[in-house]
């Protein structure tokens, strides 16, 4: 079982790599295409909607074929295109590849998450705080090793191709991970619509998504437009809510264990609302800086938490559960910087996190349904 944990760890890591690339590509695709923001934007949505549109077909082949095997798969589709999206010729294609690469990312979500929760159902205790922790961990570790490379004078590709071996050697630990004959065996209905359970689940992972959305989106814009500080210094909002998310997760399951996971998701949103009152209302930058961190703390282990129980939903199989969440969840990180950018043209951007943060609020109360 301590194989299992610790490959079920790598490969989460590997899922941090696969997104946080697809992150840093977006300002050299910019440049190299001299793209504008309008047209960056839309062509970026083509990302979320090849996951959104990919995730039912994940739930199928999972059915069909195990979480081990769909996990495979997809890693290995991931890992041989990820170079791709930096040498595409034009907008277009890359737009195509885009919507291809956010696809597999989205069929990655639904396998990995299913083979966590088989996972940490054998193992008796919980661990998808742990393992979305590793997430987290892998996303830091490939903006600071990218950053590092390009320091060194080493090409944007080559990172790429880098961060694509990374994922491509620890595939080779694949072995380790649970086979289809151990998943989690479908109910007496093969195929089951979402039920109230996995609606409520859908929805607080969609605001836990969209205040990610939210955080990356709109943090370092927010601290340099509406704290006036420097740019360098904005970006450190996002910086403390990605460190504080990260340390939020690898401790969660400890948390979760003495107090339950309701009271931990209970916390998690008081928490950050907290931290969005600081960012709202204190007019300081560097109040700002500790307000998002306290957001990403709060927040961090909401979607481990929301996952874990999707997969324990009766009468209902995680494979059918999962993507039903995990979508909304996507729809939200979707949705959530556009409704911003709509609310904050018309009402500020003050009032349009507040939003967001109202809306943690109402999940507060929804947390029951991860008991």
């Amino acid at each position: 079982m301590h194989t299992k944990l610790r490959t079920m760890r790598l490969f989460f890591g590997m899922a941090g790599i696969g997104i946080s690339v697809w992150a840093i590509t977006v300002p050299f695709t910019k440049i190299r295409f001299n793209l504008d923001d309008g047209t960056l934007g839309l062509m970026l949505l083509a990302g979320g909607t090849g996951g959104i549109l990919a995730m039912p077909v994940a739930g199928m082949a999972i059915s069909r074929w195990g979480s081990r095997s769909v996990l495979v798969a997809v890693g290995l589709a991931m890992g041989l295109l990820l170079p791709g999206l930096s040498v595409a010729p034009s907008p277009l294609v890359f737009t195509g590849l885009l919507l291809l690469y956010g696809g597999l990312f989205g069929a990655l979500d639904i396998a990995i998450n299913a083979q966590g929760a088989v996972v940490e159902r054998m193992s008796g205790r919980l661990n998808m705080s742990g393992f979305h922790a590793c997430y987290s961990l892998g996303t830091l570790g490939v903006a600071l090793a990218s950053s590092l490379l390009l320091r060194l004078g080493v090409s944007y590709i080559g990172c790429a191709l880098v961060s694509a071996g990374a994922m491509l050697l620890i595939l080779t630990q694949a072995r380790a991970l649970v086979g289809k004959a151990e998943d989690e065996p479908p109910p007496a209905r093969h195929l089951a619509l979402p039920n109230r359970a996995t609606f409520v689940l859908g929805l607080c992972c969609f605001v836990a998504f969209m205040t990610e959305g939210a955080a990356t989106d709109w943090s370092t814009i927010y601290l340099r437009f509406s704290r006036n500080m420097p740019i360098d210094a904005a970006a450190l909002g996002y910086a403390a809510y990605a460190v504080a998310m990260a340390g939020a997760r690898l401790f969660g399951d400890a948390v979760a264990e003495r107090l339950g996971q309701p009271w931990l998701m209970r916390l998690g949103c008081a928490v950050a609302v907290l931290g969005f009152g600081l960012v709202i209302f204190v007019p300081l930058g560097w109040v700002g800086v500790i307000g998002f961190g306290l957001i990403g703390l709060g927040t961090g282990n909401i979607a481990p938490l929301v996952f874990s129980a999707a997969a324990r939903v009766p009468g209902i199989a995680a494979n059918h559960a999962m993507p039903a969440v995990v979508g909304l969840g996507y729809a939200g990180f979707l949705a959530g910087p556009v409704l911003i950018g709509l609310l904050a043209n018309h009402l500020g951007l003050g009032f349009a996190l507040g939003v967001i943060g109202a809306m943690l609020g109402g999940t507060f109360f929804a947390a029951r349904v991860v008991g």
